[in-house]
């Protein structure tokens, strides 16, 4: 009974030894390949690596002003389209005329807010 007990207790401490040597294993090939595509990212990058990001940049940045109004238009659409929506429920007699106005409102204010917004959080200088 106590052979018994003892390979139990060792084929358990065999397969626990297993399972973790199976984790460490694959960490092991996912901090490899992570290198591996780090080091292949660092050779590509070079002078024309940089100009081309400093052209993309200068690219978006020349979109800033006519996003920002297309947003403001959005927002508008938002407030004239929950204004006929709110006005048909009022005029039907529908419970949810109170959620309607707030989440026609509140999509006006995200909207202007994100519009507002945008050339701080993309360092945007127009």
């Amino acid at each position: 009974m106590k052979l018994k007990k003892q390979f139990t207790n060792a084929k358990n401490w065999v397969v626990r030894t297993a399972k973790k040597a199976s984790f460490e294993i694959q960490r092991d090939l996912t901090l490899i390949a992570f290198g591996f595509m780090c080091t292949l990212a660092n050779a590509q990058t070079g002078t024309a690596g940089v100009a081309g990001v400093t052209s993309a940049t200068t690219d978006i940045q020349k979109y800033g002003p006519a996003v920002q109004k297309l947003m403001y238009a959005i927002a508008a659409v938002i407030a004239m389209v929950g204004a006929f929506s709110i006005y048909f429920k009022m005029q039907n007699g529908d419970q949810d005329v109170k959620k309607s106005i707030m989440l026609t409102v509140g999509g006006c204010i995200a909207m202007i807010a994100l519009a507002t917004a945008l050339p701080t959080f993309f360092g945007f200088k127009w």
